[in-house]
């Protein structure tokens, strides 16, 4: 733990200009204006406060700098105890220790040692603040409010100290500024605070990152987090904390599918930094760096990882959120030193996080949407009888996005490979021709090659030459082989992503209700086939199915609508106000033919005993007719 913490951490980057003239004779009550200019990426409002720390006469040099003069101590400082703390501080390698007036300090501070922080670590003036902050008085000079630039009224010319109020910055979206110290005359003080940010997007297709998608289950969808190298200047450590949260339809598919690169250099996990998933209270996983300091302020910070959809998600126009967020020091005037836990297990997250001060950025959301068709049975017309027992196949092919790791080479002092010439890479190093010893020469020799007078290696023309010779024989080296024998090349890896097909196979057998629903569908062509039918009804022919979808250009809350549609067998269908799709499909009962026995026969039966009936009764009108005759 700290030996000690400030009741709300105050922050602030550090300004000073100032410097020494001849005495003169009172400090002044003149009226100052002192204006802040706020980092542009800081939205919060601020209070800021100032306090006379030194008291004087101001005026201009040659050089048109303003200069104090007949120095004493400000009303905004305890200055006897102020000056034992710069004693006692080892910093400061004695520079103080001969002081005994505000105007001696005043003049050490004006010395070639003091100035502006460096970007890695914090300069003596900032240790100067530091301790100016713990000798306070409660005389506050002047106090002004905003989200922008603000000016603060004081009356008197010195040096200021201008922080923010105790307490008063939103940690969650804000930053403390590092102490500002002014000359005034009326001056600026540029505030050198910063509100670390990033941008959580998820890939639509293999190029190009939104802000939503859509997925079928069993897909796995791939998102990018893209950040910079925060100011870290005047901390002594800092926190840089990724949190992720996945909702419960998407499955996180481990800390091995995350890579992380700063500046376009892969970082390692493990060692640069470190993926936890246990004991990660409500996120789904946390990426904190061991150290983000050792990088290049500005520099780009890019994350990769995956997940995949599963049986739990959300179906329709309601999106499947992740939610990311990043947690930052915010107060460069706080020690850090003992809250890193001991161990490499965890490195880069606090020992006890809740007592740490820590920023963090508004949540940032991203949505996949996957969409439901469900499918009715009928006996030969809508609302006539439900159908159970048909069994159908839905096949096709969904998009997805997947990363994949690829190695290639990149020519570096450090490197272990060399390039050949048929395009591959060898750890071998290249070897050249030479002439190697294997012995003397006897009466039997006649091959190999000996040295003439001038050193050359030659074939003698008379084969007695080699007798008490020595004797070499020619080794061709594989230099020829290379590209290059001088340029040596690193192996590195880089994370792409590649749009694929995922093929989609769901079978499903109607029951009672004559329903079945097809779920967790994304965009792509299906087809619809009836595999098993139910006796006395004729078989469906395929159906071609198209679904597609579109996403909200910009997701904030994680509410916003993904809208689908779809043509079956080319004709659109809308769907529900839901964002599902139903359908109705029609089995057509069978023909009935005759057959012999039953009806089939029967009918001839009838028939014929019509036709003898028929017969008999033409036979007596025929006789009466003939009578009558």
């Amino acid at each position: 733990m700290k030996r000690f913490k400030k009741i709300a951490s105050l922050a602030l980057a550090l300004v000073m200009v100032m410097a020494m003239a001849v005495p003169a004779f009172a400090a002044d009550n003149d009226p100052h204006k002192i204006t802040v200019t706020q980092n542009e990426n800081d939205k919060t409002e601020h209070i800021y406060e100032a306090y006379q720390i030194f008291a004087g006469d101001l005026a201009e040099n040659d050089e048109g700098k303003k200069v104090l003069s007949n120095i004493i101590w400000g009303s905004g400082v305890n200055g006897e105890e102020l000056l034992t703390a710069l004693k006692a501080e080892t910093a400061f390698d004695g520079a103080f220790d001969e002081c005994t007036t505000a105007a001696q300090v005043a003049e050490v501070l004006s010395g070639d040692k003091f100035g502006d922080s460096t970007i890695t670590t914090s300069s003596l003036t900032d240790a100067f603040a530091r301790l100016v902050e713990n000798n306070l008085t409660t005389t506050v000079a002047g106090t002004a409010t905003g989200a922008g630039n603000v000016t603060i009224d004081v009356t008197g010319s010195g040096y200021y100290l201008v922080k923010d109020r105790n307490g008063s910055v939103d940690t969650e979206n804000g930053a403390y500024s590092r102490f500002m110290l002014e000359v005034v005359g009326d001056a600026t003080a540029t505030v050198k605070s910063e509100v670390p940010s990033g941008d959580k997007q998820i890939y639509i297709d293999a190029t190009k990152p939104g802000d939503a998608n859509n997925a079928s289950i069993g897909s796995h969808v791939s998102y990018v987090i893209t950040s910079k190298v925060p100011n870290h200047v005047g901390y002594n450590y800092y926190y840089f904390i990724m949190n992720d949260t996945l909702s419960e339809g998407l499955t996180f598919d481990g800390a091995e599918t995350v890579t992380v690169t700063v500046g376009g250099n892969e970082l390692v996990q493990g060692t640069d930094y470190y993926v936890y998933t246990e004991n990660v209270g409500d996120y789904t996983f946390r990426l904190a760096f061991a150290d983000i300091m050792q990088y290049t302020v500005g520099d780009d910070i890019v994350v990769n990882y995956s997940a995949t959809v599963n049986e739990l998600a959300k179906v329709g126009n309601t999106g499947n959120p992740n939610t990311w967020n990043l947690q930052y020091s915010n107060n460069p005037d706080d020690t850090f030193d003992g809250e890193r836990p001991d161990g490499e297990d965890t490195p880069g997250l606090p020992a006890d996080e809740a007592s740490e001060v820590l920023g963090k950025t508004p949540d940032e959301k991203t949505l996949t949407f996957t969409t439901e068709l469900d499918i009715t049975k009928y006996a030969n017309k809508v609302g006539e009888r439900l159908l159970e027992g048909a069994e159908f196949t839905l096949t096709g092919i969904s998009k997805q996005v997947v990363l994949k790791d690829v190695e290639y080479y990149e020519a570096s002092e450090n490197g272990t490979y060399y390039l050949l010439l048929d395009g591959t890479y060898t750890e071998a190093s290249p070897t050249g021709t030479d002439y190697v010893e294997i012995g003397v020469g006897t009466a039997e020799t006649t091959t190999g090659y000996i040295k003439n007078a001038a050193g050359e290696y030659i074939v003698p023309t008379d084969v007695k030459e080699y007798e008490g010779a020595t004797l070499y024989k020619l080794v061709k080296g594989t230099a020829e082989e290379y590209a290059d024998v001088n340029t040596k090349y690193e192996q590195k890896t880089v994370t792409e992503t590649t749009y694929v097909d995922a093929d989609v196979s769901i079978e499903l057998t109607t029951g009672e209700d004559g329903k079945i629903a097809f779920k967790q569908l994304g965009a792509g062509e299906y087809t619809l086939t009836e595999t098993v039918t139910p006796a006395g009804f004729n078989t469906l022919e395929p159906i071609k199915i198209v679904i597609s979808f579109r996403g909200p250009e910009v997701v904030n809350t994680g509410d916003e609508p993904g809208f689908w549609g779809m043509t079956w067998n080319g004709e659109a269908v809308d769907p529900s106000d839901t964002g599902i799709f139903a359908q109705d499909v029609v089995n057509k009962s069978g023909s009935l033919l005759p057959s012999t026995g039953g009806i089939g026969t029967t009918i001839f039966y009838v028939i014929g005993g019509i036709l003898v009936v028929g017969a008999g009764v033409l036979l007596v009108v025929r006789k009466r007719m003939s009578k009558m005759q």
